[in-house]
């Protein structure tokens, strides 16, 4: 039991398991708490908190390559002011994207991009910009996740994100007892309130007991070379314009169904995908922590490892298709149970995102071993093309007459031609390193 509760793969599944039922029961109390429109306008504006995290130039996912190999050749004051530099220069970047967002309220008429009717523009720009303050606050503190998985620590970054999720489920219910009689709009700033506070709180508390268990103080003269940087930056950039891309293709369905249908289909469509995220997002919390263990046998060209843990997870993947079609022939009893109005949704949409989540499970892995060996020029390649056929591919379908299919449908034809190339790309990398030389 010892040897369970220190692995951290083991464990990132266990606490990222724990954020999903947290993360479930807290869209049954949020549509409660709004309704369905309302709770629509919710996902579309904290949506925005995915897109500030990649506004980073992707320093803190070069933390997770850079780090393992500043630990391996032993450049600890190196690291060290590393790690000063990432967060000072988060620091300046949260700053400039809050001012962006501030001058762009005067600019853009954000109810009348989102299509939304029922609320005015003061309004939807005080949510906005409450929400981007608490984001960009937490883009700094949040470095503690990476941190910890650069170490090698990657339960302690899901134990941080499954508290967060408690502590937000905890102040849903309490706003829900105590303030169900306020207006709609309050109940929306409350909302808001509770998730950037608790997510603060957390990553304050973790990043403390980092520093202190990894007894790391930043007490150093070494200077970060501007070479070092420069070379990190080019890194940086790369992984930024990936998780942007993934952005533009996975996180854009709720904005095209905002534009083409309403906030409505948004939450139905959002509330269905949520089910499916479920062992996608546990998958993916197991997956993380190999991200740095990726670098570090690459860097010390131990192909074995490499290669079984490749065999390792075709062999799991068995399973994990098992798991998706069990939960696909289940979703309409979870939802009768799980959310007490009516969800009505179009034909085949169960069996598209049952498709298109195995489809991301299996090419997670892969393109997580190719973000920590930081050869990332080949699947940059199929993300760009995927960025520019998503949203012309999905209104395609719109006119088609596919409903909120469409949205699915484009993205099922993009990662097809990821499945068919990006594992093939990963075993030529592995098969070609010379052992010789160790």
């Amino acid at each position: 039991m010892k040897k369970k509760l220190e692995n951290h793969l083991i464990m990132s599944g266990l606490y990222k398991a724990a954020s999903g039922v947290s993360l479930f029961l807290s869209i049954r109390l949020l549509i409660d708490l709004l309704g369905l429109e309302e709770y629509g306008l919710w996902v579309l504006i904290f949506t925005i908190f995915q897109w500030v995290l990649i506004m980073d130039f992707g320093i803190q996912s070069s933390l997770k390559t850079k780090t393992p190999i500043l630990l391996h050749e032993k450049k600890i004051d190196l690291l060290k002011s590393y790690i000063k530099t990432t967060y000072k220069i988060s620091f300046l970047i949260g700053l400039t994207i809050f001012i962006g967002f501030f001058i762009s309220t005067f600019l853009i008429d954000f109810t009348d991009v989102l299509n939304i009717s029922f609320h005015s523009r003061s309004f939807i720009n005080k949510l906005f910009l409450l929400n981007v303050f608490f984001f960009c606050i937490n883009f700094v503190i949040n470095i503690q996740k990476s941190l910890h998985v650069a170490f090698l620590k990657g339960k302690y970054a899901e134990q941080s994100l499954a508290v967060s999720q408690l502590g937000f489920l905890l102040l849903i219910f309490l706003i829900k007892l105590i303030f169900k009689n306020v207006d709609i709009e309050t109940k929306l700033i409350l909302v808001t309130i509770a998730n950037g506070s608790v997510a603060l709180i957390v990553n304050l508390i973790y990043t403390y007991t980092f520093f202190k268990n990894e007894k790391i103080n930043l007490k150093t003269e070494t200077k970060t070379p501007p070479g070092f940087i420069s070379n990190l930056l080019k890194l940086g950039v790369k992984y930024m314009f990936i998780e942007l891309g993934i952005l533009i293709i996975f996180t854009s369905d709720n904005y095209i169904i905002s534009n083409a249908f309403s906030t409505n289909k948004v939450t139905v469509y959002e509330v269905i995908n949520k089910l499916f995220q479920f062992p996608f997002l546990i998958l993916f919390a197991v997956l993380s922590p190999l991200w740095s263990m990726f670098a570090k046998n690459y860097i010390e060209k131990n192909k074995e490892a490499l290669l079984d843990k490749f065999k390792k997870f075709n062999l799991f993947f068995g399973i994990v298709v098992l798991a998706v079609t069990v939960l696909s022939l289940t979703v309409p009893f979870v939802l009768s149970i799980w959310i007490k109005e009516t969800i009505v949704y179009p034909k085949y949409l169960i069996l598209l995102i049952s498709i298109l989540i195995l489809l991301r499970i299996y090419v997670t892995f892969y393109t997580f071993f190719l973000n920590g060996i930081g050869k990332l020029n080949f699947y940059m390649g199929f993300i760009i093309v995927g960025v520019f056929v998503k949203i012309p591919l999905s209104y395609f379908f719109v006119d088609l007459g596919f409903d909120i299919n469409s949205v699915v449908l484009s993205s099922i034809l993009i990662m097809v031609l990821w499945v068919l190339f990006i594992p093939y790309k990963c075993y030529k990398i592995v098969n070609a390193i010379d052992t010789t030389s160790k």
